[in-house]
């Protein structure tokens, strides 16, 4: 019986250890997830104060497709963008959208998800739905970068997708509300969920 108790203290204090590290974690993950946030909304208020972060990247950003000219007209793009574009609206945090991106990056995480669908086939307004409700919303996602500010500038060069609908989302103007998570793919590293949306 004596044993029986020491295995049982013993396995609880290792689950202790293991729920303590776990928050710890999420208390990082939220730190740099609120960076994020911070740089994003620097660049809504201020968007060719960013343009120097977008030279940074294209040299520290080697391209993602077969096409080498691809990056370069990606980044002439974005930086023509910022220098036309008004000041946006703050982005606030919201619940819903918090816990989706949460979602997200946790299935990023444990199933090596790339794209906007999570290994159980549901889609951002599906994730959304679980928590609350909103009006419009967009998701980007990107993988591998490191830094709050290397993470904006890769949504807002967006190269790899035609439609740049990572960079729309970020200076979308109808959107006020946020949310960001962090996860870590197992191939491509650091992987950053945004979800946007109105109210």
């Amino acid at each position: 019986m004596k044993k029986l108790l020491s295995t049982l203290v013993i396995l609880a204090a290792s689950c202790h250890l293991s729920i303590a590290q776990v928050s710890e974690q999420q208390k990082q993950q939220d730190s740099i997830a609120n960076q994020i946030l911070i740089v994003l909304n620097a660049v809504r208020n201020d968007p060719t104060s960013f343009i120097p972060a977008i030279d940074r990247y294209r040299t520290h950003v080697r391209s993602f497709t077969k096409d080498p000219k691809a990056l370069d007209v990606a980044v002439k793009e974005i930086k023509a963008i910022l220098k036309k574009q008004r000041p946006l609206s703050p982005l606030n945090v919201q619940g819903a959208l918090y816990s989706a991106a949460q979602d997200m990056a946790k299935d990023i995480t444990q199933y090596g998800t790339i794209g906007h669908i999570a290994h159980d086939g549901s889609d951002p307004l599906v994730r959304v739905k679980k928590y609350g409700t909103v009006g419009s919303l967009g998701e980007a996602i990107t993988y591998g970068h490191m830094t709050p500010e290397l993470i904006i500038a890769s949504f807002l060069v967006d190269e790899g997708t035609p439609s740049r609908g990572h960079r729309e989302n970020l200076l979308n103007p109808t959107y006020t509300l946020v949310g960001i998570a962090l996860g870590t793919h197992p191939t491509y590293g650091r992987a950053c969920v945004i979800v946007l949306g109105t109210p």
